[in-house]
């Protein structure tokens, strides 16, 4: 959704403000703190106060203030009978498809912290297309010999988003999948070569 905006421009960077009231910053309030000391963050009195630090007009901030605690009325009050598509499905009546909002209302006057965000790729969904035992498969559903996954290359166990988390998650589980089924793939493999090798030796015997 932040690509279909336009946010500011810093350099090469399109930069977006992740401003977050007095009650979100409570429910994070050590990340709050661990941003700031990298000076990734930082809180205003208000938002009069970064408007114009920023050099942009308060009654920018407000209209958008007052557009969206509107909105998240809108929502709690008749969720269903929004015109937009809601993210995640069902329906919104915000334009970008926000259906669940928190920490409400929005107010200039209250405490803020803010940092800069940006879009950049955050997790692979993957796109090898696996058995449950973490082999791989072609188009047509074959598997390959010897040719396993895990973490974010994996393809279809996630349904249409992914697990909670991060992609450690998906490295530690299929790790040790595919891990017993390379091992079990390497020990079968090898006892049919001896035996292959066996027999070929007998037969020269003969």
């Amino acid at each position: 959704m932040m690509w279909k905006n336009k946010g500011f421009v810093q350099g090469k960077t399109t930069g977006f403000f992740l401003c977050l009231n007095g009650k979100a910053s409570e429910e994070i309030t050590w990340h709050c703190k661990h941003y700031k000391g990298r000076g990734l963050m930082k809180s205003y009195k208000n938002m009069a106060e970064f408007a114009k630090e920023h050099n942009m007009p308060l009654k920018n901030i407000e209209e958008t203030f007052k557009n969206y605690n509107e909105v998240a009325k809108k929502q709690a009050e008749n969720p269903d009978a929004g015109p937009y598509d809601a993210y995640g499905g069902g329906k919104s009546h915000d334009q970008w498809g926000k259906k669940f909002f928190h920490n409400l209302p929005l107010d200039v006057n209250d405490t803020f912290h803010v940092g800069v965000v940006t879009p950049v790729i955050h997790y692979c969904m993957g796109g090898l297309r696996m058995t449950p035992d973490a082999e791989i498969q072609t188009t047509d559903g074959s598997i390959i010999p010897g040719l396993y996954a895990a973490g974010e290359a994996m393809g279809g166990v996630h349904g249409s988003n992914r697990l909670g988390g991060n992609s450690l998650l998906d490295c530690v589980v299929f790790g040790r999948v595919s891990g017993r089924a390379a091992a079990k793939h390497l020990t079968s493999s090898n006892i049919a070569h001896i035996a292959k090798a066996g027999g070929a030796a007998a037969s020269s015997k003969l």
